[in-house]
């Protein structure tokens, strides 16, 4: 899963951002780099669900 990156843009301050799959899976919070703002810890988890479910799909 390492050719696409996962993009946010910050609802704060509009900074745009992307963190590779495998580097989201291992973090615990995902932070704007410009101003802290915080990723909700809930869809955090639900979008560690999901690439973990595209993994899945692209190994079978």
């Amino acid at each position: 899963m390492s050719e696409i990156d996962v993009q946010f843009t910050c609802p704060d301050c509009d900074h745009a951002f992307s963190i590779i799959p495998a580097e989201l899976l291992e973090q615990d919070t995902v932070v704007c780099p410009q101003c802290g703002c915080a990723l909700p810890e809930d869809e955090l988890r639900y979008l560690k669900i999901a690439i973990d479910y595209l993994n899945d799909k692209k190994t079978h």
